[in-house]
């Protein structure tokens, strides 16, 4: 009896840690991005990364995922910081 009980009282912590743990992962689907780049003295823009995961883009840019996904979720472009420079400005937007 006493192992039953064990038993169900492991389970039932189990199922309590994973109702508390689901909330705590990144809310909204942001789908595919696109990573692009514009040359800042003629204007032209290329393209980089095409329909990627925001992983990938994320570690294409050296930018943390959170940070992407917070700023697209707010329906601004983010800044791709490894491929801007001097010449050129990159951005990740939804696809």
């Amino acid at each position: 009896m006493r192992v039953r009980s064990a038993f169900a009282l492991a389970l039932a912590g189990a199922a309590a840690t994973m109702a508390f743990a689901a909330p705590a992962q990144a809310s909204g689907n942001i789908g595919n991005v696109d990573v692009t780049a514009t040359d800042i003295a003629s204007g032209n823009t290329i393209v980089l990364l095409q329909n990627v995961s925001v992983l990938e883009a994320a570690q294409f840019c050296q930018v943390n995922v959170d940070v992407i996904t917070a700023t697209l979720l707010g329906g601004n472009k983010a800044v791709c910081s490894s491929k801007t420079n001097n010449h050129q400005k990159a951005w990740i937007k939804k696809h």
